[in-house]
């Protein structure tokens, strides 16, 4: 057994044994002891997973119960519903702290292999690009990676850019208001992308550069970002910014290792 599978396994055994009460009046308690519980755990990762996994349980059985007792819709009177609407949002507040966990959707069942590292980006935000190349570069023997800078003089650059979306396994956006306002990235790049996300397993990883309105774009928000929209990179320190990064190759590895 492998160390994420034990880690979610505590977590699904937590949650029987000390959460699966559902008492409205015991949210903060519970949570408290929840937040014991994360001290087992050494790394900041192993303790976004196993809250990852109390999420997914918390969430998986709310819309049961719904679904059960209330036709599918939200009750505001129903104890159940508010001890677990609480509990998920001290939850996400949690997790707001910790390194995002990245991973793939669906299983990858195109004949295409799919291997490699996309960057999409505006050309306007070049100066971000080297920075994230940097983190990159000692990895490269064993990372695919690829952004328009490898495209060559003489090269087709649009069957280029085809070529690299269609062997896609981790795309990297870089979001700001230049790349939002992109015309080639929002009308070719991006469509393809997140149509590779939904039916081939494409993993979207999001890096907000700069304040931009993100969150209005719904099909992109709904990719958990490495980083929240209100803490850009620009505005991070550089040790903040190195350690953003660090994360960001941490799970692009984790992805493409699995």
């Amino acid at each position: 057994m492998d160390e994420e599978k034990i880690i979610r396994k505590e977590a699904e055994d937590f949650y029987e044994r000390k959460l699966n009460t559902h008492n409205s009046y015991k949210v903060i308690d519970d949570f408290k002891n929840l937040k014991v519980r994360l001290y087992d755990f050494y790394t900041d990762e192993s303790k976004a997973l196993f809250l990852e996994e109390i999420e997914n349980r918390l969430t998986h059985d709310l819309k049961n119960h719904r679904d059960e007792k209330h036709n599918g819709l939200a009750s505001e009177t129903c104890g159940y519903e508010i001890y677990s609407e609480k509990f998920l949002f001290y939850l996400k507040q949690e997790l707001s702290t910790l390194p995002t966990i990245a991973r793939q959707k669906f299983d990858v069942k195109d004949e295409i292999v799919k291997e490699k590292v996309f960057i999409s980006y505006s050309h306007v935000d070049n100066s971000f690009l080297t920075e994230i190349q940097r983190h990159f570069k000692p990895f490269l023997n064993k990372i695919d990676y690829w952004d328009d800078t490898k495209i060559l003089p003489g090269q087709k650059w649009k069957e280029e850019i085809e070529n690299a979306l269609k062997h896609t396994k981790v795309a990297i956006l870089l979001i700001s208001t230049d790349f939002l306002g992109s015309d080639f990235v929002m009308n070719h790049e991006l469509p393809k992308l997140l149509n590779s996300a939904e039916k081939d397993g494409t993993v979207i990883l999001s890096v907000i550069l700069k304040p931009c309105l993100f969150e209005e774009f719904e099909d992109l928000n709904k990719f958990q970002a490495m980083n929240p929209p209100n803490r850009p990179i620009s505005r991070m320190s550089e040790d903040e910014r190195d350690e953003l990064l660090v994360n960001l190759v941490r799970q692009t590895k984790r992805i493409l290792d699995k």
